[in-house]
């Protein structure tokens, strides 16, 4: 499917979380769209190998595995929530950085990249205190909860991705996206606060950003997928924009 009229949307989890939410949205993406899901380490096929330290890691990997489509001047847009939206973003800025266009960039649950939250130090908690925490936080995958055994797998995953989560801070090298920016919030978020999803619009000169009816996972009371929906819609948007149209020339 993929080609230079295809808009390829390149997808990273939360912290420690799989890819299975992205996989259902294969089953409604709008005509012109190509799913793709790195394979990253410590989780589903990868779960014993060690987790990437930091978010740097993460984007040089994730440019390495993307060559090809970088190369073939494929579009790419990018999409991740919570530690995921950072990474999303360093990704583009980096790409952004050597030249290249980036159609788009969807970032939800997470502050905006200039903006520190208070240290928690996910990384020297005991496994029960950090489990408690992310369940009073709103922060623990709903699919996962009370899987306590389950869990322990994912523990060392969970804890490296949120610590290079509240340590990442944009870099200096990184300079204003030129590529539009959606941004999407709950309205019940606790992690989050809404005041630290301000600066997003110190990214880009066009930012677009909802807040949605949900928690830090942004899904309804049924699971419905409330991101899948508002992000459907601004995927659209992204679609039928000549591509290279938000590129400066």
């Amino acid at each position: 499917m993929s080609g230079l009229h295809t808009l390829t949307l390149v997808c990273f989890p939360h912290a420690g979380g799989g890819l299975r939410r992205f996989r259902d949205w294969r089953e409604d993406l709008p005509d012109g769209v190509e799913l793709v899901l790195p394979n990253l380490p410590g989780r589903e096929g990868r779960l014993f190998d060690e987790p990437f330290p930091d978010v740097a890691a993460v984007s040089e990997y994730t440019l390495r595995s993307l060559a090809d489509r970088i190369a073939a001047g494929e579009r790419l847009a990018f999409a991740g929530i919570s530690y995921g939206a950072l990474v999303a973003y360093d990704v583009a800025a980096r790409l952004e950085a050597s030249g290249k266009p980036v159609e788009a960039l969807f970032a939800a649950s997470q502050r905006a990249p200039s903006t520190p939250l208070p240290a928690i130090n996910w990384r020297s908690m005991a496994d029960a205190e950090l489990l408690t925490e992310l369940a009073g936080i709103g922060g623990l995958s709903p699919d996962l909860e009370g899987e306590e055994e389950f869990l322990e797998l994912f523990l060392p995953t969970i804890r490296a991705e949120l610590h290079a989560s509240e340590s990442y801070l944009r870099p200096d090298s990184h300079r204003r996206l030129r590529c539009p920016i959606f941004v999407y919030h709950g309205a019940a978020d606790t992690a989050i606060p809404a005041a630290s999803t301000l600066a997003w619009q110190e990214e880009t000169d066009r930012l677009t950003s909802h807040t949605l009816p949900a928690a830090h996972f942004l899904t309804g009371p049924d699971e419905e997928d409330l991101w899948w929906h508002a992000l459907r819609q601004d995927l659209v948007r992204t679609t039928t924009t000549a591509p290279g149209r938000f590129m400066a020339s």
